[in-house]
């Protein structure tokens, strides 16, 4: 009877197969969790897709080995690190961030900036970000990158040269022009026109510099003079919650952003949210093209730049839905 009961007790401890699967699919996902990881982690610095196997590896291996005294193959092997799979996983992540961001952004005010830049091979790169605001906190990511023909300085150079050869009536810019005949004021529409264009140009990225802030953004508690009625009603009964007044101590962005400002002031919100998601500065685009310069020195050309995963993830305040992507892999084993 004894001897039964030891039997059914050994058999109740062995491993069921649901749970030897569940224990095998747990520790390749853990492996395959681990390999997304670990390739933002090198996205994030910006070294080659190679530091996996040549440096993370042995690091590992010696850190089992030494501080663990466990061999490190049965770990390494679940944790795919080779070039193109890290390649492939950073591809997956920044895929996974611009598809939430295109989505959320189509729920939301936000503002663009752009700016070019010549790269070292002499080719000119526009970047664009966008700012908005989302859980309280104010974002500012990549939206794209591209490679233009031109940039603008030099548009705008032959625009003003085009503009001269028109006036003095040389048209050979103008192929299809040159041979018709004009009249005077056939090339003063032609000049008015060009003249338009330069304009626009010059002055089209130009607009925050002309923003005229309203002092009550800045301090919704200082003296005010407002002349809109609705606003100053709206003011006096902000001025009155001190719920809210506490909360000016973290300054006037935190204080504007908080969740209850919306609904409770939506005028005094709808105004104050033009000037939060307003570009300060173009810091922003000077540490995308300082990224672009320090992935391009990693042996990269310039289709990585703009056609893989790894400038966004490098710029991103985001983090990846790493459990998405696994479950991606769940449903298609294969890969």
């Amino acid at each position: 009877m004894n001897s039964k009961l030891k039997d059914g007790s050994r058999l109740q401890k062995r491993p069921t197969l649901d749970r030897m699967f569940a224990s095998t699919s747990q520790r390749n996902d853990d492996g395959l969790r681990a390999s997304y990881n670990i390739s933002l982690l090198i996205a994030k610095s910006g070294k080659p897709h190679t530091i996996g196997e040549k440096l993370i590896f042995p690091a590992v291996e010696e850190v089992l080995k030494t501080v663990l005294h466990k061999p490190a193959s049965a770990f390494i092997k679940r944790i795919p690190l080779s070039n193109n799979t890290v390649e492939g996983r950073i591809d997956e992540m920044s895929s996974d961030i611009e598809s939430f961001l295109c989505n959320y952004l189509q729920t939301t005010h936000f503002s663009i900036q752009l700016d070019e830049s010549t790269l070292p091979d002499n080719a000119a790169l526009l970047l664009a970000y966008f700012r908005f605001i989302m859980n309280q906190e104010i974002y500012e990511e990549l939206l794209f990158a591209r490679t233009l023909i031109t940039d603008t300085k030099v548009f705008l150079a032959r625009v003003k040269l085009m503009k001269q050869n028109i006036g003095r009536d040389e048209f050979s810019q103008f192929p299809n022009l040159s041979q018709t005949s004009c009249q005077e004021d056939d090339v003063s529409t032609y000049v008015q026109h060009l003249n338009a264009l330069y304009s626009d140009f010059e002055s089209r990225f130009e607009d925050i510099l002309t923003m005229v802030i309203p002092p009550w953004i800045i301090n919704p508690y200082g003296d005010i003079e407002e002349t809109n009625v609705i606003i100053l009603e709206e003011l006096t009964e902000l001025s009155t919650n001190e719920e809210l007044k506490v909360q000016f101590k973290n300054g006037y962005q935190q204080f504007w952003l908080q969740n209850n400002i919306p609904v409770t002031y939506p005028v005094l919100w709808n105004i104050a949210r033009t000037f939060l998601i307003s570009f300060p500065s173009s810091y922003l685009v000077e540490r995308g093209f300082s990224a672009v310069t320090n992935l391009l020195t990693k042996k990269r050309n310039r289709l990585d730049i703009i056609s893989r995963g790894d400038l966004r993830l490098t710029l991103t305040k985001l983090t990846p839905n790493v459990d998405n992507l696994l479950l991606k892999h769940q449903v298609h084993p294969s890969h």
